[in-house]
């Protein structure tokens, strides 16, 4: 049989709301002796109680469940991104349910039925934009929703990003004003609007600096090693090779870095190369990389509050759109050419 509160109650010769204030950790408000206290979480124990969390959530209309939708989980940045949200969560009494989308559009449209089916209290979603209509059904549903790490043209939902297109331009007058005027870039998918603002601080650096954009220093792709390996060795293969990479991504970094080092070529002393996302195996490379650092912990801070706000209903401000900052961290993947 299932044990239940007024099981304990009989067990141990108190009132059910004994039971509950003290497995709620409530006993002492209520003058609850310690010795009382003791005896019903020992029972409870004893008897193995499991609370049931679904009748409370029927009963006060709220699950202390947050969904998490990620495009790739094995993305250190996300990765880190999960933890550090799923921390902070569970110190402010919530759970968390991790969904994983891995650019899948149809597995990400089964993820968001399952949260809304369980009737979670509200989503954080970094969305596959081939398409808005997942996150039009969870506005249809009322749900609380915050975007991280992007934002979705001609949709009013609540953003946590980073001024991507600012942070790229930073990144390419860096290597400009080392003196390195033949620079390429190896982003995304051309439908991922951080590459696209990505790209565009690119082309905006290097159009500050009267340089010319070539199109054969321009390689688009996937958020992948295979692309930046490939693509770096392509760039290199050219008559007037590139003496810069400025790269979008930490994956795709990691490939264009490899995909230098096996051209036999060395880094930074032929080839300078810029990462956006700052991760551990950065620093830990022969020549540590130069990076754009987002600031991860920052961005947790910024979705939690904002959607717990959204949640608790304290917050019915028009839908907003917090842009942070980012760093740019400079190592011994970069070398001047004055």
């Amino acid at each position: 049989m299932t044990t239940t509160l007024q099981t304990i109650a009989d067990c141990v010769h108190v009132s059910r709301s004994t039971v509950s204030r003290v497995l709620n950790g409530q006993y002492k408000k209520h003058g609850i002796s310690e010795r009382t206290a003791k005896i019903i979480i020992a029972k409870a124990q004893e008897l193995n109680y499991i609370k049931d969390e679904r009748a409370r959530s029927l009963r006060v209309k709220k699950t202390s469940i947050i969904g998490v939708i990620v495009r790739d989980i094995t993305n250190p940045f996300y990765s880190q991104f999960v933890k550090e949200i799923e921390n902070t969560l569970y110190n402010r009494g919530y759970t968390v349910i991790i969904c994983n989308t891995g650019y899948d559009l149809d597995k990400e449209r089964g993820h968001v039925n399952l949260l809304l089916s369980q009737k979670v209290d509200g989503i954080i979603l970094s969305p596959i934009q081939k398409s808005n209509d997942n996150i039009i059904m969870i506005k249809k549903h009322n749900m609380p929703l915050i975007l991280f790490d992007c934002k979705i043209s001609g949709i009013e939902v609540d953003c946590i990003l980073v001024d991507n297109e600012t942070s790229a331009k930073e990144a390419v007058d860096y290597l400009i004003s080392i003196g390195h005027k033949k620079i390429a870039y190896i982003g995304a998918n051309v439908f991922d609007s951080n590459s696209q603002l990505r790209y565009t601080g690119y082309e905006k650096a290097l159009i500050k600096a009267s340089l010319p954009i070539r199109e054969d220093y321009v390689k688009h792709g996937s958020y992948s090693f295979k692309h930046g390996y490939r693509a770096a060795q392509e760039l290199l293969q050219l008559k007037n090779r590139p003496s810069a990479f400025f790269v979008v991504n930490n994956r795709i970094v990691l490939g264009a870095y490899n995909g230098i080092l096996d051209y036999g070529l060395s880094i930074p002393d032929d080839v300078s190369i810029i990462g956006f996302d700052d991760f551990e195996t950065a620093t830990m490379l022969l020549s540590p990389l130069t990076v754009i650092r987002q600031p991860l912990q920052e961005m947790v801070l910024n979705v939690v509050d904002l959607l717990l706000s959204r949640i608790e209903k304290m917050n019915t401000s028009p839908y907003v759109t917090n842009m942070l900052k980012t760093e740019l961290i400079l190592r011994t993947s970069t070398k001047s050419l004055n």
